[in-house]
């Protein structure tokens, strides 16, 4: 029979330890685990390093966690949507290291299958080489990609059942599948929770073997809601 992983919102993020690595779903507001981030600001966890696509906009998102200076580092692609981010990372208030949205999922991707990393080409030629190791192979130099490794990883889903089996709202699939491989411990939230086997197999985005636990969200915020411009 398989395990019913579901678990109490707030017992799962007890889970997570000062100076923890998180990764977080959600691109932009697609896919982000607002609730689990809530309840990591609620429960006061610090020192913490964030991988995340992008930095959420203001007030809402890690924007919370980023605020309240809880985050001592951010991995992203881009922070061009959130002036706070911006501001401590040029005051040195925030460790901020960019990455193209590509490497990063590849970064992700390599810890995930139990790799130490990549070689690549791009950057070559720019300031971005000087943060990486240069390996020749041949006539042609090239850079390491380190893989990262994750704590936890947060993820937020459309649909779930018991066993974590998740099924993601077109783009809310994002970097959550690869997330959840890299991570040691994979905490998903869902709009819906349903029975094992309610979800047909080939409408499962990502397999509750990589998720640890998982648990319904009770109220959703606006936060969920498409952001108006």
């Amino acid at each position: 029979m398989m395990m019913d992983k579901t678990t109490a919102l707030s017992t799962m993020v007890e889970q997570i330890p000062n100076g923890a690595t998180i990764m977080v779903s959600g691109f932009g507001s697609s896919g982000t685990p607002f609730t689990l981030i809530d309840e990591l600001l609620n429960q006061g966890q610090s020192q913490l390093t964030l991988i995340k696509n992008d930095a959420n906009e203001t007030s809402i998102g890690i924007d919370k966690l980023i605020a309240k200076g809880r985050v001592k580092k951010l991995i992203a692609t881009h922070i061009g949507l959130n002036p706070l981010a911006m501001e401590l990372a040029e005051s040195n208030q925030l460790a901020v290291e960019l990455v193209p949205q590509g490497i990063l999922a590849e970064r992700i991707r390599a810890a995930g299958i139990g790799v130490k990393g990549f070689l690549s080409t791009i950057g070559l030629g720019t300031d971005y080489e000087q943060l990486r190791e240069k390996i020749t192979i041949g006539d042609e130099t090239v850079l390491f990609e380190p893989a990262i490794f994750a704590d936890v990883a947060l993820i937020h889903a459309e649909k779930a059942d018991t066993f974590g089996n998740a099924q993601f709202n077109t783009a809310g699939v994002n970097f959550a599948p690869l997330m959840a491989m890299a991570a040691k411990l994979t905490l998903l939230e869902c709009k819906s929770l349903v029975g094992i086997g309610q979800i047909a197999p080939p409408q499962v985005h990502m397999s509750g073997v990589v998720v640890n636990h998982v648990a319904k969200i009770n109220h959703l915020s606006q936060d969920y809601e498409p952001i108006k411009r």
